[in-house]
């Protein structure tokens, strides 16, 4: 697979192949719905999101909505990442809002941004093409979250406290989750107490860390229901349930449904 691939539509944002890839979006015309977390957010022309998780329940482009989006494999771009306080936050609070709107004098070096970069991913010739992609991308990353932290004003984290939390997300993102949903067990893997851990994620994205738990754990879930590859018994026993009715009580939980009824849907 390659690290970086652009196209100019979200025909492929949902296929299975892409999960491991995070998008940038930059909206040329029209406009497009993007559900997460239960709240619809709107991508606007001239406006970015950044996609860092699978949470989005649902995009919904207009009939005139066109875009260039950028994928990048997550692990090309955390290697890429600079080591910057706020951009730990940032990435968190992109699982909340994922939508940047730049300012007024911004709009242009975001056009940009996207344009040069597309320029870059093309130039498959250049003798040094990896490097040059990730030092294209981690450009990106830092433009893209200085617009962030001027429609986003939030103050800084210290070092510490976003370098645990951001620790707590790569956990969940490498799917400890389908074995431990005990905030006890990823304290004690992070050399903390339970309730420091709970604090930390509280001051930084507004959720707790059980929340952020069950919210990786039950969206895979849905999307394993939804695919029908496996029985609900398979996939309870995956994420090592101790029992059928104890898997179903958690999906009505915190998808809402049954599974049986989600499989209807």
């Amino acid at each position: 697979m390659e690290n970086v691939i652009l196209e100019y539509n979200l025909d492929n944002l949902t296929l299975p192949e892409r999960r491991n890839y995070r998008e940038f979006i930059y909206c040329t015309e029209g406009c497009c719905d993007i559900e997460t977390n239960g709240r619809t957010f709107t991508l606007k022309q001239y406006n970015c999101a950044i996609l860092i998780t699978r949470f989005f329940t649902a995009i919904r482009p207009s009939a005139d909505f066109k875009c260039q989006v950028i994928y990048i494999d997550a692990n090309f771009l955390r290697q890429s990442e600079p080591n910057h306080p706020y951009i730990i936050q940032a990435t968190l609070m992109l699982c909340i809002n994922p939508i940047i709107e730049p300012e007024l004098e911004e709009r242009e070096l975001c056009r940009q941004l996207f344009y040069n970069f597309g320029l870059r991913i093309n130039d498959k010739h250049h003798k040094f093409y990896d490097e040059m992609l990730r030092t294209s991308a981690r450009m990106l990353l830092l433009d893209m979250f200085d617009m962030y932290s001027h429609t986003h004003k939030s103050d800084l984290m210290s070092f510490s406290s976003a370098d645990l939390m951001m620790r707590f997300i790569r956990m969940l993102q490498d799917k400890e989750y389908r074995n431990n949903r005990e905030v006890a067990y990823y304290a004690k893997e992070l050399y903390v107490v339970p309730k420091y851990l709970s604090e930390v994620c509280n001051k930084i994205s507004g959720f707790s860390a059980s929340y952020w738990i069950n919210r990786f754990t039950a969206f895979e879930i849905g999307q394993l229901l939804h695919e029908k590859r496996m029985s609900s018994a398979e996939i309870a026993q995956m994420f090592h349930f101790t029992s059928t009715s104890y898997f179903n009580r958690y999906v009505k939980r915190y998808l809402g449904v049954y599974p049986s009824e989600l499989r209807g849907q």
